[in-house]
């Protein structure tokens, strides 16, 4: 899995040292809360999801790559939506 994500945010230099899941949850978290962007700009967590899903499904991923990011990042967006652990 950090094989494949790192292949779907290719150039993001931050990524590249990634060992673990935990850290790839930790970067989902953060690009779903858009703490990359400005406040003034930052965009909701419900279309940072929408967005996330988006980029993997027209991604080069194989379909097993795409269902396992997709499942993390759901797992994730309820997390930060629901505030309960699933």
């Amino acid at each position: 899995m950090i094989n494949a994500f790192q292949r779907l945010y290719k150039g993001r230099i931050a990524l590249e040292k990634i060992q673990t899941e935990e850290e790839i949850r930790k970067v989902i978290q953060s690009e779903l809360k858009d703490e990359f962007t400005h406040p003034r700009a930052r965009q909701s967590v419900e279309k940072k999801y929408k967005l996330a899903i988006s980029r993997i499904q027209i991604s080069t991923l194989s379909l097993e790559e795409k269902l396992r990011l997709e499942d993390v990042y759901k797992e994730e967006y309820l997390k930060l939506s629901t505030g309960y652990e699933v």
